[in-house]
């Protein structure tokens, strides 16, 4: 089988975007509620109330930082956002080539007196995924209201971006480049040694990605907010770009933290019994969330929950398919890390 060509980018513009998801949704990302409550009472009434209808909406628009010229920081953001019409700024969020023509069409052509048709509702409801990958009807009239008022909605939201910059993150561009910079030429020295699959499981700390062989071309750009998850997103048919975790094990990401979160989430999750019995029983073989649901007699979405705190402490495997399967395997190169990040704390290192 052949392997796709690998690039790469660098840029924190897209840690921006995944900085604004995890303060929007602080335990996802093992980041306390109090600390990103904190970084957006730092906004305006507006700007808050604007970046959480876009967390809500709106995927993290990798294609939009890859196309934006170097360095790729909030700086470029801004200035290209400011270079455009207002109206234009939600379809540069929105779309990609692989957009469906009809979908794009709906919500173009979206307008304040004129409600969806009937046809144009089932378009949407085909087409529209929020970030969470659900179908949700009470999203709908969310996302009407900001499409047949698009110009208003531009210009609210670039003043949130930059109020946002401005507040936290341009002082953050500083204390995360080096960690991107050190990131990227760790992944370029292992490319020239590991086979692709195999690169893309060490990045991404146990993720199996079957998709990513039906590329032509596969970017690849580090993130230290998105550790230690990845993001991924097709620019074409043939091209897709991929963010993996460029974070420090000694680096928290609250700045002046000096517990590392990834350190906590390993403690956490082996704390937990129902996590122990998983991992016991992941160690006879992988399983998907509905075997191990049905062997520990727990509810699916339960299951699933203890699954992502397993695997953001990097305790478990897991392999995707282009048909959306997971299946879960323990990983032990975590329960090691974790010890050795013990170790190294509690000894001052």
């Amino acid at each position: 089988m052949n392997h796709p060509r690998l690039n790469w980018d660098i840029g924190t513009a897209y840690d921006l975007f995944i900085s604004l998801s995890a303060i929007h949704q602080p335990s996802d990302y093992g980041l306390r509620a109090s600390w990103a409550a904190g970084v957006r009472s730092r906004l305006s009434t507006e700007a808050r109330e604007t970046l959480e209808i876009a967390n809500t909406l709106i995927r993290i628009p990798l294609h939009l930082v890859y196309e934006l010229p170097d360095p790729k920081n909030a700086d470029s953001l801004l200035k290209f956002f400011d270079t455009i019409p207002s109206e234009e700024r939600l379809p540069k969020l929105f779309f990609t080539e692989r957009t469906n023509e009809d979908y794009r069409q709906v919500l173009l052509n979206t307008h304040p007196k004129k409600k969806w048709s009937p046809t144009e509702t089932k378009i949407i409801r085909e087409h529209f995924r929020n970030p969470f990958n659900q179908s949700d009807p009470a999203n709908f009239n969310l996302l009407y209201s900001c499409w047949s008022a698009r110009k208003t909605f531009g210009d609210r939201y670039y003043t949130a971006i930059k109020l946002y910059a401005e507040s936290f993150y341009i002082e953050e561009e500083s204390r995360i480049l080096p960690s991107l910079q050190r990131g990227l030429s760790h992944a370029q020295a292992r490319a020239g040694s590991l086979p692709v699959p195999a690169l893309l499981e060490e990045l991404s700390l146990g993720v199996r990605l079957s998709e990513i062989l039906n590329v032509t071309n596969l970017i690849l750009a580090p993130s230290f907010w998105g550790a230690p998850f990845i993001f991924f997103q097709h620019l074409n048919l043939q091209t897709m770009v991929l963010l993996f975790g460029a974070r420090p094990d000694d680096m928290a990401l609250v700045p002046g933290d000096v517990i590392p979160e990834s350190l906590l989430r390993g403690l956490k999750a082996l704390a937990d019994p129902t996590r122990l019995r998983i991992l016991r029983y992941l160690a006879d073989g992988p399983q998907t969330p509905t075997q191990l649901a049905r062997i520990l007699r727990l509810r699916a979405p339960t299951v699933i929950h203890h699954l992502m705190a397993l695997r953001m402490a990097g305790l478990v495997q897991v392999t995707l398919s282009s048909q959306g399967d997971r299946h879960y395997a323990t990983r032990l190169e975590g329960f090691y890390t974790t010890q050795d990040q013990l170790e190294k704390f509690v000894n001052g290192e």
